[in-house]
Parts: C-alpha cells; sequence; structure tokens
C-alpha cells in the first residue's frame, strides 16, 4: 500500500510540474473554460441571471472556448430524469442552449424532441415500475404466508424496502436507460456540432 500512496504522490507532483509549466495559451483556454461553465452554471442557478447579455459580452476571439464549456456543463445536466422535479431541471439546461444558440432555429426543435423523449422514458419508467412492483407482490404473497405461519400472524412486506427488489429493479431501469440512451446522445451531439 506504501508504494500506491508513493505512486499517487508522484503522480499529483507531475502535475504540479506540467501546471507550472503550463504555457500562456493554455492557462488562458482554462480560464476561458472555467468562465464559460461558470456562465452555465449560474443560469441554471439564478432566477434571474442573463446568459444572453453575459454572452454577448464575451469578446469574439474568446467566444468559441467559452460557449463549448458552457454548451459542455448544460448537456452534461440532461441526464434521464428520476421524476418530475428532475425533468424541470433538465428544462432549465434545455432553455440555455437555447440561449446559446439562438440564431439556430431548429434549436427548439431539438430542445423539444430531447424533452419529448425524457418524457416518454420518465412515462415509460413509472409504467414498468407499477408492473414490476405487482410482479414482485405476487412472489412476496409466497414469504408472506410462510411469515404468517412461523409467527401466527400476518406479516406485510412493502416490496421497494428489500434489497432484492432494488436490485432487480436496477437491472430493469437499467436496461431501459440503455434502449434511449443511443437516441438521447445523438441529440446531444447535435448541440456540439453547431458550436462555431
Amino acid at each position: 500500500m506504501g508504494d500506491e500512496i508513493k505512486s499517487a504522490l508522484e503522480i499529483a507532483l507531475e502535475k504540479a510540474a506540467k501546471i507550472g509549466k503550463a504555457s500562456k495559451e493554455e492557462l488562458r483556454k482554462e480560464k476561458l473554460e472555467k468562465e464559460g461553465r461558470r456562465l452555465a452554471a449560474r443560469f441554471l442557478q439564478e432566477k434571474d441571471f442573463n446568459l444572453l447579455k453575459a454572452i454577448a459580452a464575451i469578446s469574439p476571439e474568446d467566444k468559441p472556448v467559452v460557449l463549448r464549456a458552457a454548451v459542455d456543463t448544460l448537456v452534461r445536466n440532461i441526464v434521464f430524469p428520476r421524476d418530475e422535479l428532475a425533468l424541470s431541471d433538465i428544462e432549465k439546461a434545455l432553455k440555455g442552449l437555447e440561449v446559446i444558440f439562438i440564431d439556430f432555429p431548429q434549436v427548439k426543435e431539438l430542445t423539444a424532441e430531447i424533452k419529448k423523449l425524457l418524457t416518454l422514458y420518465l412515462q415509460q419508467q413509472k409504467q414498468l415500475f407499477e408492473q414490476f412492483k405487482i410482479q414482485f407482490k405476487s412472489q412476496m404473497g409466497e414469504i408472506e404466508e410462510a411469515l404468517k405461519q412461523q409467527y401466527g400472524q400476518s406479516v406485510k412486506i412493502e416490496p421497494e424496502m428489500l434489497p432484492q427488489f432494488q436490485e432487480e429493479w436496477g437491472k430493469v431501469k437499467g436496461q431501459l436507460e440503455a434502449q434511449y440512451k443511443r437516441q438521447l446522445d445523438y441529440f446531444k451531439d447535435l448541440f456540439y456540432k453547431m458550436l462555431p
């Protein structure tokens, strides 16, 4: 284990040495990327933040790097939603992308398609969850009957609380995400193609 720690320390020292040797251009690019991520984060967190105005204030030569970082941040926030609340957070990221690509008339169609895909995913996930729960509950009947005979009284088990349920549901949910992932990745990639 001592060797692993030493190796990690050596790696950290190498990175620190590289930072000291970074060219002015690399440092400038890193600063611009940080600015792009910061703008996107402010848009996502602050209700009244004017992203369009902030983008307009960026110099034309810096804009491509800043926009790419902002797009990166917003696109990373487009994920499979757990519920309607998560979907509203994703909608905020989509609005940010609409602001960045305001000059592209087809961007609203693209964001609408993404929202439709994620809404469909959410509906199908809920439906599958209910079906899975019913199916799992039918198997639980035997366990509840055995517990009733063992303890002499009815025992009600909520399937969602069982580790086996969570594990099996995780597999089903993973298969559902895999079905939608390729389409979502395709849509996300289109934003990068619109960048200058």
